[in-house]
């Protein structure tokens, strides 16, 4: 037996003994160290649901993790006992076209650690021993914190994203959603060439810090409300160009949309260039309606994001070489038996706070 955080519905949340599961033989056990809590943790929390997945049986949040192995299988060759690993939550079929295609985040048999997509759930990281495959871990190097290491989920997003956006040298950037997601694309769109980013959100604080780390030249902060019923497109198209004009800035040849809010992702086509593209990388309401004629007529590409591929040893790459910085984007830390605590502080949105991170001995 050992200590877990149960979910079992909205603010029902438990610190109670659960059984230790049996390792297999592809598997090892590991005591997480860190875990970071993002938007989907706080929606499980807040609503007992993320958009269409609602929790029906208990549930263990934490997706965003690293720690240290503990046990390995028989079969297991890659890790060994005592590794600081960080973990990719995606548990795939491995056999279907997706899969062996190597775009295995499009599973239709995916098991998503601390989600409630599956039944029964595969079980996050917000535990003190955790059974996960052997080969969705990966050594963290030395000069990498436990802390650093829960940074490689959120980073792997912001990676593929990128690349999906296809980036080139000297290309303009626009992002819309200065949260951790938003800074980090931020970030990689930097290294990947951007030559210039501009920034938009309705915080202050967070474009605040954007600019004083370096991941936008210039920020935008939007109007707390947008126009209802049919001036809606026309609300965010003026947006734009209320930006550009302020910002003495063009339509940028990439943008990011990482709010998942619809008038964000109107501003972003408002944002865009002839030919340009637009990566969705915010989940917000499934049914959304935007200014596709716009799109249409400067032919912009609008790219879907879900999760990542083939990210975490890139990801772990450039935080140990220091080309990425996650360390500052940890604003907050709090131990696992305070798990109700943070997830509290989370939802009250401090004007501080970038990503809390639950830490755990």
């Amino acid at each position: 037996m050992h200590t877990a955080a149960v979910l079992y519905g909205a603010k029902d949340l438990r610190l109670e003994e659960v059984e230790t599961p049996d390792l297999q033989p592809h598997e090892v056990l590991i005591a997480p160290r860190a875990t970071g809590i993002c938007g989907t943790d706080l929606h499980y929390y807040q609503n007992g649901k993320n958009g269409v997945f609602t929790i029906h049986e208990p549930l263990i949040l934490g997706h965003e993790a690293a720690g240290e192995v503990v046990k390995i299988g028989s079969a297991v060759t890659n890790i060994k006992t005592g590794d600081r690993i960080a973990v990719e939550p995606q548990l795939s079929c491995s056999s279907c076209a997706h899969c062996r295609r190597g775009k295995y985040n499009l599973c239709a048999k995916m098991r998503f650690n601390g989600s409630a997509s599956a039944s029964p759930p595969a079980q996050g990281s917000l535990q003190k021993l955790w059974a996960h495959a052997a080969h969705l871990c990966y050594p963290l190097p030395d000069n990498v914190t436990f802390a650093e290491g829960s940074m490689v989920e959120p980073l792997s997003v912001a990676l593929h994203s990128v690349r999906k956006a296809n980036l080139t040298a000297g290309q303009s950037v626009f992002i819309i959603g200065a949260g951790a997601i938003g800074l980090l694309c931020a970030r990689v769109a930097r290294i990947s060439g951007a030559s210039s980013i501009v920034m938009a959100d309705i915080d202050d604080a967070r474009l605040n810090f954007a600019k004083q780390h370096g991941l936008a030249d210039k920020t935008y902060r939007l109007p707390l409300g947008g126009q209802e019923g049919g001036a809606r497109a026309e609300f965010a198209t003026r947006v734009s160009s209320e930006i550009q004009s302020a910002l003495s800035v063009n339509r940028a040849d990439v943008a990011f949309e990482c709010t998942g809010v619809e008038s964000c992702l109107n501003t972003c086509i408002g944002m865009a260039n002839h030919g340009s593209k637009i990566v969705v990388v915010g989940m917000g309401q499934p049914l959304q309606e935007i200014n596709l004629g716009l799109a249409l007529v400067r032919e912009i590409e609008i790219v879907a994001v879900w999760r990542y591929t083939n990210t975490f040893q890139a990801a772990i790459e450039l935080i140990s070489t220091g080309m990425v910085d996650v360390r500052s984007l940890i604003t907050h830390k709090f131990d696992m038996e305070n798990i109700r605590d943070a997830l509290e502080m989370a939802l009250s949105r401090p004007a501080d706070l970038v990503k809390c991170v639950l830490l755990s001995e």
